[in-house]
């Protein structure tokens, strides 16, 4: 790269090869003296010719360039050091201990930081070399500050890569033909609790089992033979984990071969997890577990298009499960759907579809299966049934059944199964009635369980009632109804929380809410009950008030049923005088002057007037 010469047009060794255009620039250039005669001013390199005393005798193109001064102000110029050095003392001391020593005839080279004529700071390579027989020396500068931006350049997006390598949750490796490790990330480090050290130069059998090998083997063997990326995913036996594996070719460019597979390893075992999750739900009741509808209508198609011969289907609706919705809520309801998933469930082999495809309706299919043993199967269900009615008296389960069997193949699947929905239908025309009257007796009996009243203090309010009923002029015979309606008009509070209905302290807004659902619920419950269906609507409207402002419909006067409206009074005047958790109780007069102060507003007037008269005595 730099010359040493022999003498002032002496004979040059190590010459620096130039091209022909360099020769030509040379021979144009003057000689400015006799030693400037081996220095170009076109030479490609900034260069100087100094002195003993380090005075500048010569300098190129190049060097006004990187410097910006002109060859009138350098030559002669001592102290040239200075501005180099931008006047600093220690790299003023710096260039002259490169500088001096001139009695030394080997070369010199020291990197430096040279500043030019407007102080912009350059990296170079300065090399010194003695004229030979003389006491001067040459002084080339090699501008390297591209070199040195490039390489931090190089070092810093080589940094931000290994940052962004090692900041992933990917495990990122590259390995070589005979499957080594060549290099590995912090995250595989990690996961195979090993030093890097440890891990360099040792084959990926050393640290996975023989079944996760062979596969990587052989994925890495095809890309070595391809050229291909490649993609699959593993699932680890030792601990249940998933992850996908992307294997890419890294190409030798001398060669053009693939002299490295380097491979990213994502964790996907959540989105395995989810992904069967939603699987698992297209195709299953998220309820009760069993599959849904749309599984069951897919192997109805496909049991079609083999042509099985013989196949049976059962269709199972579960009896007054609406009632239990309206009256307990639906988690009532839904947990007695779990109950009837997992009493048809035993009644069958693991393998059965047995589904949920309906609110309260379920379906099974049963390929190759005679009637005599569906039958069999209809009469275990309905035993089970029995059987779990009398352990769970309070929220009995019924179950109509019916079922179809298919001898041939013509008659198509959706046939079927409507003829089996119709044989269902037939069984529930006659045990729904009862389910339902059996668990109205059930609700009955709860709400007599959760009653405010004691006994004494019930049969005081059925005499009550008898009383204003006699007083407002109401038939003998619409009396025993009204002491029906006595004792079920608070059937509804049943979908009431205990807590709440036995609550110390004033209600919120929302326990509010809750208590006046208790009407509508009511209601619900006397239609479902031949025996309390025709006191159904007073139930439904014993809180509204004269003036509209009750609920649940805003009646007010005379549209409201005169049965609601005698309840209503007997019912708050037993309250005050009683007492309920959360008011204590008021005297007899106290309470019949408060009814007084509510008539026209709460209550019916001239009822209220009716009422003092009769008890007031």
């Amino acid at each position: 790269m730099f010359t040493e010469y022999g003498g002032i047009g002496g004979e040059r060794k190590n010459v620096r090869k130039v091209s022909p255009k360099l020769n030509q620039k040379k021979r144009e250039v003057r000689q400015d003296t006799d030693i400037g005669g081996t220095l170009f001013k076109s030479l490609g390199i900034a260069t100087v010719i100094v002195g003993e005393d380090t005075t500048i005798l010569i300098a190129n193109r190049e060097f006004e360039k990187i410097s910006g001064y002109t060859k009138k102000e350098l030559q002669g110029k001592k102290k040239w050091i200075d501005f180099l050095a931008n006047g600093d003392p220690a790299k003023v001391k710096e260039y002259q201990d490169f500088i001096g020593q001139q009695e030394k005839r080997i070369p010199r080279k020291h990197e430096l930081k040279f500043f030019d004529r407007k102080g912009r700071t350059k990296d170079v390579i300065a090399t010194k070399n003695l004229i030979a027989g003389t006491r001067k020396a040459v002084i080339s500068f090699l501008n390297i500050t591209e070199m040195i931006e490039g390489g931090e350049r190089t070092k810093i997006s080589e940094e931000k890569y290994r940052s962004l390598i090692e900041s992933t949750d990917d495990s990122i490796y590259m390995i070589d033909k005979d499957c080594r490790y060549q290099f590995v990330n912090g995250r595989v480090l990690t996961r195979l609790k090993v030093k890097e050290k440890k891990i360099i130069g040792k084959r990926y059998s050393d640290f996975h089992d023989t079944n996760d090998t062979r596969e990587f083997e052989n994925y890495v063997s095809k890309i070595f033979k391809t050229g291909i990326s490649s993609q699959y995913e593993y699932r680890s036996r030792k601990d249940d984990r998933y992850t996908l594996r992307t294997l890419s070719p890294i190409i030798e460019p001398s060669t053009k071969k693939v002299k490295y597979v380097a491979i990213i390893s994502k964790d996907i075992t959540d989105l395995k997890k989810t992904e069967e999750k939603l699987k698992y739900l297209s195709l299953h009741d998220p309820l009760t577990g069993l599959y849904n509808r749309a599984y069951f209508e897919e192997e109805m198609h496909r049991i079609d298009s083999s042509r099985y011969e013989l196949v049976g289907i059962i269709v199972c609706d579960i009896d007054g499960l609406k009632l239990i919705n309206d009256t307990l809520g639906h988690n009532k309801g839904d947990q007695l759907l779990v109950t009837a998933s997992k009493v048809i469930r035993k009644s069958f082999r693991e393998g059965d579809v047995v589904a949920r495809v309906g609110g309260d309706e379920f379906a099974i299919l049963l390929p190759n299966s005679p009637r005599a043993k569906v039958e069999n199967i209809c009469q275990r269900i309905k035993q089970a049934v029995i059987a779990y009615s009398k352990k769970n008296t309070r929220l009995p389960l019924s179950i109509a059944t019916g079922f179809a069997i298919r001898n041939n193949p013509n008659q198509s699947m959706a046939e079927l199964y409507r003829e089996a929905d119709n044989n269902m239908y037939k069984e529930k025309l006659y045990s729904s009635q009862n389910a339902r009257n059996v668990i109205v007796k059930n609700l009955i009996n709860a709400v007599e369980m959760k009653g405010t009243l004691d006994k004494p203090s019930f049969e005081r309010f059925q005499k009550l009632v008898v009383i204003l009923g006699k007083a407002a002029g109401i038939p003998k015979k619409r009396i025993a109804d009204l002491i029906l309606l006595g004792q079920f008009h608070d059937i509804g509070n049943i979908s009431v929380h205990k807590n709440v209905l036995h609550k110390p302290s004033r209600l919120s807004s929302e326990e509010f809410v809750e208590i006046q659902k208790h009407s509508d619920v009511g209601h619900r419950i006397a239609q479902s009950a031949p025996d309390l269906a025709h006191i159904a609507d007073y139930i439904l409207k014993h809180h509204e008030w004269w003036n509209g402002n009750g609920y649940p419909l805003g009646l007010k006067g005379n549209e409201i049923p005169l049965e609601s409206r005698i309840i209503a009074i007997v019912d708050a005047y037993t309250s005050m005088t009683g007492g309920r958790p959360h008011r204590p109780a008021i005297s007899k007069n106290e309470a019949l002057a408060e009814l007084k102060k509510c008539a026209g507003t709460q209550f019916d007037p001239s009822l209220v007037k009716k009422f003092i008269e009769a008890v007031g005595e």
